[in-house]
Formats: structure tokens, sequence, C-alpha cells
């Protein structure tokens, strides 16, 4: 796995609060952090802004572990793997959600079934070297913004 570029240096950052504006592909999301400066440890406010936006993960860390905290940054991952394993677990968490809230005769083993249709007009195939990840270890969680 190739390693991240480190964009912004931080230490023990928060996350208040999160603006997800959904729009097809000009969905923007601006995450509003306090973080404290590396060098004289001041609590700074800030709002980071990311457009076209093409998914959203986020895991809050309820257990006793800090594991990942230590990362001190935001981090841009550009490795095409780490990036298709976000997109393809979004695309099943759809279709599981999907599935728990309707009722549709789901056929796992058809491939024109819609909810098996990961790429349906192969945008993502064409382009998936121009996404990235934009990923932010907290003490409480993680959050990955997988943007084009």
């Amino acid at each position: 796995m190739k390693s991240g570029k480190l964009l912004v240096k931080n230490f023990d950052a928060r996350i208040p609060k999160i603006e997800i504006k959904p729009k097809g592909s000009d969905s923007k999301i601006v995450v509003f952090s306090k973080m404290y400066a590396e060098n004289d440890g001041k609590k700074m406010n800030v709002k980071i802004d990311f457009n076209d936006v093409s998914a959203i993960e986020f895991s809050v860390n309820y257990f006793d572990t800090m594991i990942g905290a230590e990362a001190l940054g935001l981090y841009e991952i550009e490795d095409v793997d780490f990036v298709n394993s976000v997109v393809k677990r979004n695309f099943e968490r759809r279709r599981e959600v999907y599935l728990f809230e309707g009722d549709y005769d789901y056929n796992s083993s058809e491939p024109a079934d819609m909810l098996n249709v990961f790429d349906l007009l192969g945008i993502y195939q064409k382009e998936k070297e121009k996404y990235h990840a934009f990923v932010q270890n907290l003490d409480a969680g993680v959050y990955i913004i997988i943007v084009r």
C-alpha cells in the first residue's frame, strides 16, 4: 500500500460538525474542525471544503482503542486500490440498506439485476485514477472522503 500525503498537520483534531450537501457529481462536504497547532498548542477553528465528492465514510470509535489517532493530520491517499475499496464498500452498504428497507425481488446471481451493477454508466471505471481519498483519524473515529 502506498502511503498518504500529509496535507494539514494537526494535533488532537475534533470534528464537531460536518455539512453534507448532496448534488450529484457536484456534491460538497464542509468539515468544521477544532485543531491544536503543533508548534504552539493553540486551538484553531478550521473549515475545510471538499467539492466533487463521490462518497463519504465515517466510523465512530466507541471502543477503548486509540489506534490511528496518532496519525496527526489530514492525509490525501491516491492509492487506487484503497479508494476502490472505499467506493465498493459504499456500493455494498447502499444495496444492503436498500434490501432492508424495501420489498425487492433481488437475484444475486443475475448480472443485469440493478443491485448487482456497480458502475452502470462506466464513469468510475474510466476515471478511477482521478479519485482521491482524504482521511482524518481521530480519537473518536475516522472519516474518509472520496473526491474526484
